[in-house]
């Protein structure tokens, strides 16, 4: 049985029961959820007879079992593949369905599953039908399904350009890189743990001096320090005096080297963003990556600023203590051990059944925060606009009161059992130093000793609690990495190639053959499109909203790649030119334009940031936005606010049109440039391409057609297919696709006094 899931044995051994054989089936799929929503594991897979569906619920093996995955048949059919007509898999607002169509024209609803599983389900029905028909499976287009699932638990990795499974990762192999990244400041990190080190054991000799010396060496007739208490209480404060300032020196090296790790990660995790794929940004909301950035980067760096320099100091510390507590009990110090190891498994115990959950419900809760306040801020205009801000104070109250109850439900569990087990502890410790005290009173123990071991009981709570809440604080660190290290080991989905292709200059010949395209598996965008772009030639777009019109341009790009079928550019492909080549002969003026927090040359400049003021207006010009420009109150100074908040919809599109005029690319693509202008600043910007057309490809997608009707050539996209392709003219002249949507606009535009005859 071939992917997309893995079948426990125990869904085997249930399918076994009922006749059918592991061998004969063919591939495997898994869905989530019964009729009414809720948690059911639903197996299917067909053998060239039959669909066989199987449903339960799975339990997992009970800890230190060797057996694997329980599962409990709640139903079983199955389904000649013969009476099967055709399957669909129908989306639906959180779910989607597996729909089968019978030859006798009945149809049946046969499992529910959440919308992630889409994919897989597209893939296992096109698998389906083919088997069925008996036509060969292209199994090269589904990726490496077989590796894309974890071989211990079966999930499916959640990145599958790092096969790692979050449920069942390895806390070490995460401690082992966080260790080599510490490695990176090795320098320094050895200073601070020689300066800890010595201040840890200055620290570890002021009980001994302060106690059992002094108690039984000075206090005392006949020993060798009797009455010289000035030259201890001297040597104790100097000892403390030592200890203070080499922590005071630990603490500003830890900082410093604290605030360098903390920058150098933050870029790198933004360097790895920067490099990622569009499709990934598409997929993940600004709040939940700027948690990644601050928070997740904030838990690491707990991990360069106490674990390891305090682990080696308080283990020091631990080591030091007992041994100076058996040179003076052995008993009393046995007894302390024992205390200490209760007290140290409780809270392991605690820490590993309670720590995990509430810091993940707290990261949730900060990244759903996080999304609804950049998402409120960022639409401030639409909220103005429709009066909505008492909605919002509404919405943000929700999402922030789910972080206070997270929050609140860890500092109120923690707060419950923290004191029981540390006055636990202090019981115990006391119950000693009654025992201590009796000793003490037969003789056979020294007053100097007792007071010695009860201040050593008190200082072991220090090195044991860091360990404690180390445990704590690491599952926090442990969960942050797993997230940063994704993102660090993430792979783009468009990847340059191994040998790329310098292309200093390139003629602008853009050519598209049978290019087939989708956002998601099994729903094509595009449907083999193919057609010719000749270089320093206009060459225009057309089709209805939805038609596929802006993924050509982003393919065209290399913002994506396309599923089957290649562009080039000047014959050479795309996937194989160099990147910075690529992107500096290609210049894009989208719908939507953005405009970065700056002044306004800044933003035009952006493209190119070395061109002068002179060549910033000379753009502006050419993109019609001199005259606003010079009429804000800093003239190209202005600063505007994110997004451009301060602009209109129109001057931020001549901003963006100024900014890739200054690129001077070979390739100037113009999606919808002009739609949020008025008819006079749109012919004044078609007088500019116009002048901009020598010796430049420019591709020019519109709405208004008669922007493009002195375009070389038009091509007409209906539905992801090429439906029509010629100039003007000759698309009129055909009375087709072109014919009916230049018809349609002209007469909506003469019935308002604007139209004009084809």
């Amino acid at each position: 049985m071939k992917f997309f899931v893995k079948m426990p044995d125990s869904v085997q051994a249930a399918l076994r029961a009922r006749g059918v054989l592991q061998d004969s089936l063919l591939y495997c799929v898994k869905a989530d959820l019964d009729a009414q929503g809720q948690y059911l594991d639903v197996y299917l897979a067909f053998d060239r007879e039959s669909l066989h569906c199987i449903s339960g619920l799975e339990r997992p093996p009970a800890k230190k079992s060797r057996g694997g995955v329980s599962f409990t048949v709640q139903d079983y059919s199955y389904y000649p593949l013969d009476t099967i007509q055709s399957l669909d898999v129908v989306r639906q607002v959180y779910a989607a369905q597996l729909v089968l169509a019978f030859t006798d024209g009945g149809e049946k609803a046969i499992c529910r599953f959440s919308l992630g599983f889409a994919a897989q389900f597209e893939k296992f029905k096109d698998c389906l039908l083919k088997t069925k028909n008996g036509e060969a499976i292209d199994e090269t287009r589904f990726g490496d399904e077989k590796d894309a699932f974890c071989a211990k638990c079966g999930r499916q990795f959640p990145d599958q350009e790092r096969k790692v499974c979050p449920h069942c990762l390895d806390k070490s192999s995460i401690l082992k890189r966080l260790l080599k990244m510490y490695g990176a400041y090795k320098g320094r990190a050895s200073v601070i743990m020689l300066v800890i080190l010595f201040s840890e054991l200055l620290a570890i000799a002021i009980p001994f001096l302060s106690s059992k010396v002094f108690y039984d060496n000075v206090l005392r007739e006949g020993q060798p320090l009797y009455g010289q208490v000035l030259y201890v209480v001297a040597l104790i404060a100097l000892t403390g005096l030592l200890s203070a300032l080499s922590m005071m020196l630990y603490g500003i090296l830890l900082s410093k080297l604290n605030m360098q790790a903390m920058h150098d990660l933050r870029v790198s995790a933004f360097s790895s963003m920067q490099r990622l794929s569009l499709g990934f940004f598409i997929s993940k909301r600004t709040g939940s990556l700027m948690t990644r950035i601050d928070n997740d980067v904030d838990s690491i760096c707990w991990f360069f600023a106490d674990v390891v320099p305090q682990t080696l100091a308080k283990s020091v510390t631990l080591l030091g203590t007992f041994s100076i507590m058996f040179s003076i009990h052995a008993g009393l110090t046995l007894a302390v051990l024992a205390v200490s190891a209760a007290f140290m498994g409780v809270l392991y115990v605690f820490s590993n059944k309670f720590q995990v959950k509430y810091f993940r419900r707290i990261h949730v809760a900060t990244r759903k925060r996080n999304n609804t306040l950049v998402d409120t801020l960022n639409g401030q205009r639409v909220v103005k606009a429709f009066a909505r801000e008492e909605r919002e104070k509404e919405r943000f109250g929700s999402v922030n009161g789910d972080m206070r109850r997270a929050d609140m439900e860890s500092n109120i569990f923690f707060a419950k059992t923290d004191p029981t087990i540390y006055n636990s502890y202090q019981i115990a410790g006391a119950v000693i130093y009654c025992i201590g005290a009796w000793l003490a009173v037969t003789g056979s123990f020294t007053l100097g000793g007792l007071t010695a071991i009860y201040a050593y009981i008190n200082r072991l709570l220090d090195p044991m609690d860091f360990f404690m809440q180390n445990s704590k604080n690491w599952s926090k660190c442990a969960d942050a990495a797993s997230r940063i290290f994704e993102l660090l080991d993430a792979s783009p989905t468009v990847r340059e190639s191994p040998r790329p292709v310098s292309m200093p200059q390139v003629r602008g010949d853009i050519s598209l053959s049978h290019v087939t395209f989708e956002y998601e598996p099994g729903r094509p965008v595009l449907h083999d499109v193919s057609f010719d772009v000749e270089g320093g030639k206009m060459f225009g777009i057309v089709g209805k909203t939805g038609a596929g019109k802006s993924t050509i341009i982003s393919l065209m790009c290399r913002l994506y790649d396309p599923m089957n079928g290649s562009i080039s550019i000047d014959g050479v492909d795309l996937r194989d030119i160099a990147a910075a080549d690529l992107r500096r002969h290609i210049g894009v003026v989208s719908q939507e334009s953005y405009i970065f927090t700056g002044s306004i040359a800044d933003n035009i400049r952006y493209a190119r940031p070395q061109a002068t003021m002179d060549e910033v207006v000379e753009a502006a010009r050419a993109a019609a936005a001199h005259e606003f420009i010079m009429a804000q109150p800093d003239g190209y100074d202005t600063v505007v606010g994110v997004g451009g908040v301060s602009l209109s919809g129109g001057e931020r599109q001549r901003v963006s049109i100024a900014r890739a005029i200054i690129q001077r690319p070979s390739i100037l693509i113009l999606d919808e440039a002009t739609a949020a202008m008025d008819t006079q600043t749109e012919r004044k910007i078609q007088l500019a391409i116009d002048s901009l057309k020598k010796g430049r490809t420019i591709i020019s997608i519109a709405h208004r057609l008669s922007t493009l009707r002195d375009a070389d050539m038009l091509a007409v996209i209906k539905n992801g297919r090429l439906e029509e392709i010629g100039t003007h003219d000759e698309l009129i002249r055909r009375k087709g696709e072109y014919f009916d949507l230049y018809r349609l606009q002209n007469e909506a535009l003469k019935f308002i006094g604007a139209g004009d005859e084809a």
